[in-house]
């Protein structure tokens, strides 16, 4: 099983006024957050004999050069403004050879790594081509996609992301009800930040 962890870093932040990937939540940028999230999901994967491997891929320069310190292969989206079906299409065009593409976003600074490898286990355990997760009927990410819909998420276009494709096989996904709604928070303004408070 090959199973590649695709996170998207690449959005343009306008309604936080600035770089919010880089704005500091307990101590470190937000994006690290999930980023050092995936690095243990990663090697708890491979002592398992699961292939894995992260991809990240940004448009912004800080970003990509510590994610190359790390060890971990990123890529540029030069377009942006085209929309997260851009960040989607550019790290899916890497990983085209894997069983599977797990995909988050950078903005959820309190999604647990243990969730994480919880739908990850659904997602093999249930033999289904989608897994994803939900909070209070509401679908959020991470999500997972075998590779018999790559095609279908290459054709995404604009601010479109996997849950199109979800909403239209819902009979082929599992699902992993998430409690804490917090996890699944994307801090797209700072008040979210006061709001749920530290990690």
């Amino acid at each position: 099983m090959k199973l590649e962890l695709v996170m998207l870093a690449a959005g343009n932040s306008r309604r936080f006024g600035s770089n919010k990937l880089l704005y500091t939540v307990d101590g470190q940028p937000m994006y690290r957050h999930i980023l050092s999230e995936l690095e243990k999901i990663q090697k708890q994967l491979e002592s398992q004999g699961t292939q894995c491997s992260i991809t990240v891929v940004t448009q912004y320069d800080e970003i990509a050069e510590d994610v190359r310190k790390r060890g971990i292969s990123a890529l540029y989206n030069l377009h942006p403004e085209e929309g997260i079906s851009s960040s989607l299409r550019i790290g899916l065009r890497k990983n085209r050879d894997a069983d599977a593409c797990l995909f988050t976003v950078s903005d959820q600074p309190w999604l647990r790594g243990e969730t994480v490898l919880e739908l990850i286990e659904l997602f093999l355990r249930e033999g289904k081509g989608i897994a994803c997760v939900e909070h209070s009927g509401k679908t959020g990410n991470p999500c997972i996609f075998s590779r018999k819909y790559f095609g279908e998420l290459m054709e995404l276009e604009g601010d479109v992301g996997g849950k199109r494709v979800i909403r239209k096989h819902r009979e082929d996904t599992a699902v992993l009800e998430v409690l804490d709604e917090r996890e699944l928070t994307d801090v797209d303004v700072a008040g979210r930040i006061t709001k749920y408070g530290r990690r």
